[in-house]
This record gives structure tokens, sequence and C-alpha cells, in this order.
């Protein structure tokens, strides 16, 4: 007999609470809307387990709440009220997501949607390239074409001095 993947609410909060605001940041570039986000997610969670939703494993809990995630930002993006967001020194990453300049996080804040998500999974949150298939629920061809266009994008609008930080 198989034995049935349980998760324990305020454990996964603990878990994975961080790694969720740090994407939702990055797509948001707000801080309020970001913990607007990580509420949302967890408030879905909440509402899929109540409604007899399962998961299989701890990565398929995890790829869950990061695709909720980015739905989430998505649809906050194409509300009225992201379209005056800005982002500020102070709510960006931790230091080492970004160069002394912030031109780095700049670049992929600009990036469209299906490379910014890509290149934040596979580069911010160390993602491989199968867990991002399964996280965006998208063919592996595509995610490593998403991941060369970004890049390509990236090194134009940054430079021939960010070539090999990537």
């Amino acid at each position: 007999m198989e034995k049935k993947y349980i998760p324990d609410f305020a454990q996964t909060v603990e878990k994975y609470s961080d790694n969720i605001y740090r994407i939702a940041l990055v797509h948001t570039s707000n801080e309020s809307d970001a913990k607007d986000v990580v509420q949302d997610t967890f408030l879905k969670y909440v509402t899929y387990l109540k409604k007899g939703g399962t998961f299989n494993s701890d990565e398929h809990e995890k790829a869950w709440l990061i695709r909720v995630t980015l739905n989430r930002c998505t649809d906050l993006k194409r509300s009225w009220v992201s379209k005056s967001s800005e982002i500020s020194d102070e709510i960006l990453p931790p230091v080492e997501f970004r160069s002394s300049d912030n031109d780095v996080l700049d670049a992929v804040n600009k990036l469209p949607e299906k490379y910014k998500n890509v290149i934040h999974l596979f580069y911010f949150e160390d993602y491989s390239l199968n867990e991002i298939c399964v996280i965006l629920k998208m063919n592996l061809n595509t995610v490593k074409t998403n991941l060369s266009r970004g890049r390509s994008i990236l090194r134009k609008s940054l430079g021939e001095e960010f070539r090999y930080e990537y």
C-alpha cells in the first residue's frame, strides 16, 4: 500500500513562505503586493486541502504552491492596481540576487513574463530544467528555448560585461 502524503499547514508555511515571497516580490515589484500574493497562495492552499485536494509528495506540493503564486502574480499584474507600482531599493530581494546598481534585477524584471519566470526559477531559486517543466507545466524544449531567449535578451540589454555572469 502506498504511503499518502499528508501536509501540515504550519510546517508548509514555515518551509515555503520565504520562497513564495521572493518569487512574488520579483514578479510584482512591490512589497505589499508580494505579501498579498503570499497570503492568497496559502488561502488557496487551505481551500484546496479542505475540498479534499491531495499532493503526491513534498515536491508536488512545492510545485503547486509556486504555480499558484505565479498565477496570482499574473492576475495582479493584469489588474489596474499594479500599473502604478514601482520597485524601491528597500524591498529588493537579498543582496546575493542583485548587482550593486540593480542593473541585472531591473533587466530581469523587464523581461516578458514567459522568460522572466524561467530565468527567476533557474537562477534565483536554483531549480533544474526538469523541475521548471513541472512547475510551469511546460515541455522541456520550451523551457530551454525560453531560458535561451531570456539570456539573449539580458545579454543585449546588459551588454557584454555581463556575458559570462550567467
